[in-house]
């Protein structure tokens, strides 16, 4: 058999704001977690996310509505069925009432959180994925039942009958070292043709094993190199997810690791690959298997689920090395104590970005940049917010109140959201969605607060600027924060009730009654009008 496809084709992420939508499907079977599957429940979700918000149905929001109102549901077959198969987004283990969903706790720490790091849990996933494994499979629902499509079973059984154990991340990553080698250059400056990768994945002294050998590797590319092996006559060359993962770069038919910014981040990129070459993990559990019984058994066992988790999965040190970014982290401004200013130079001034109007839809993405990563550092936290959800929703309920009272709401590459509130002055509003520690974010969203008023204060000119942090509901369980940040720090405070009202404190009234004065205002006229 040849092996001529190494990436699914229902994984669309060639475009720039691809990890949003990854981070809003989390989002969304994240919900779902440790309950009875029910593949209808998960369609009226997705359906019901507005496109104003979401990434996942820019593609269908100009179609035609169901007789419903809603999107097409169907659109979301590759999602719900694709995501966790070769994501590994989340399994499906057997219980007395059905299949349960089982988030995987890869997801969970990288992608159902504040900061939502797409790059580390590809970086963390994508190395365990191999063939054969899971995919194809589709799960009744309130049933343990489940069946295996037919090309995919019989796709599945030849890997296992020829002995295959193949992770195309693994292959790649092992290749560039080869190559480094082969030719005595700078592991930054290795590169392997889209010819070369199809011919490894069908060396039989290469794709035996998940975790290839190094001089195997290096022998069966000579090979290639020199005539003696050839890749198949056609193949799929789907490479655009490798790109999220912050490592690589596709380029005329090749890939290779993409330019570092630093010395530093040029040692975190070989770092990371030979991080991900160490590693030894396969999953075995289909070897026995000769029948698409054995394998729905195998599948359902969810023992492939459990394998493809890279946090559970992969040893502690090279979870560490593939999801802490210290390229990043050297380049944040040290923080000292008892600095003598006369000793230091004076500060240059701080970066700042134009605002811009907010419109109906998401933001166009920016190709990943390092460069501008490492320049200012802050932009990264920041982008990594913006990714999640329930921070994405929380911004745009702001933004419709605003607008109820006539503001214009705008932002820019710091500030979540600024308004100059009729007659009334001007207000930086900064949204923390929660996390695993609310008081952690007030912390950050405090000192982003006094930052973005300081740095923004000749842009925005105006004498009084207000502050006010934005939490996904009243922070109750910590007694004493509302006195000190409206009392003790000046810093308003506000959250939204079930019914979609704004509220906050009574100790905030003086700084909010304006915004209630101004609503108050705009719905006077409303009526006065009708």
């Amino acid at each position: 058999m040849f092996i001529t496809d190494l990436f699914s084709h229902k994984i669309h992420s060639s475009s720039p704001d691809w990890p949003e939508k990854l981070t809003e499907l989390a989002a969304i079977f994240g919900e779902f977690d440790g309950q009875v599957y029910d593949r209808t429940a998960f369609e009226d979700r997705l359906s019901q996310i507005s496109p104003r918000t979401s990434y996942l149905i820019s593609d269908t929001a100009e179609s035609p509505l169901t007789q419903a109102g809603r999107h097409d549901v169907s659109k979301f077959r590759d999602e719900i069925s694709a995501y966790p198969a070769y994501l590994g987004l989340y399994y499906l283990d057997k219980s007395v009432n059905g299949w349960i969903v089982r988030v995987t706790e890869t997801a969970k720490r990288f992608l159902l959180c504040e900061e939502p790091d797409v790059a580390s849990f590809l970086r963390l996933q994508l190395p365990l994925f191999q063939y054969p494994n899971a995919m194809g499979a589709a799960y009744r629902s309130s049933t343990n039942k489940l069946r295996i499509q037919t090309n995919t079973q019989t796709r599945t059984l030849n890997f296992i009958s020829h002995g295959i154990h193949l992770s195309p991340v693994r292959l790649i990553a092992a290749a560039l070292l080869a190559d480094a080698s082969i030719r005595d250059i700078p592991l930054l400056h290795a590169s392997i043709t889209f010819d070369e990768i199809f011919g490894l994945a069908n060396a039989d002294t290469v794709n035996k094993l998940a975790c290839p050998d190094e001089q195997l590797i290096s022998q069966a590319l000579k090979d290639i190199r020199n005539g003696i092996m050839a890749p198949p006559d056609k193949y799929e060359s789907r490479f655009h997810l490798l790109k999220h993962l912050e490592l690589f770069e596709i380029k005329n038919s090749s890939i290779r690791l993409r330019d570092a910014v630093n010395l530093y981040d040029g040692n975190q990129i070989e770092q990371q690959l030979k991080a991900i070459v160490s590693i030894k993990n396969q999953f075995n559990g289909f070897d026995h298997c000769t029948t698409a019984n054995e394998l729905e058994v195998v599948i359902g066992s969810a023992e492939w689920g459990k394998y493809f988790d890279g946090v559970l999965s992969l040893p502690s040190h090279i979870v560490e090395k593939l999801s802490k970014d210290e390229a990043i982290n050297s380049a944040l401004p040290i923080i000292e104590t008892e600095v003598n200013i006369e000793q230091h130079a004076p500060v240059t001034s701080a970066t700042t970005y134009a605002f811009r109007e907010r419109s109906g839809r998401p933001l166009q993405q920016k190709p990943f940049n390092r460069n501008r990563e490492m320049a200012d550092p802050e932009i990264k936290h920041i982008k990594l917010q913006r990714r999640n959800l329930a921070h994405k929703e929380l911004i745009d309920k702001m933004d419709r109140w605003l607008r109820n009272i006539g503001a214009q709401p705008k932002e820019n590459d710091h500030i979540d959201l600024f308004a100059k509130i009729p007659n009334d002055g001007s207000f930086i509003f900064e949204m923390k969605s929660g996390g695993d520690s609310l008081l952690d974010q007030i912390r950050k969203g405090l000192s982003q607060l006094y930052e973005y008023r300081y740095r923004y204060r000749e842009l925005i000119n105006d004498e009084h600027i207000s502050l006010c942090l934005v939490l996904p509901n009243n922070p109750s369980s910590i007694p004493w924060v509302t006195d000190y940040l409206c009392n003790d720090r000046d810093i308003n405070l506000c959250w939204f009730n079930d019914d979609g009202e704004l509220e906050w404190p009574i100790s905030c009234n003086d700084g909010m009654g304006i915004l209630q004065l101004a609503r108050h205002s705009r719905i006077t006229k409303t009526w006065q009008n009708t």
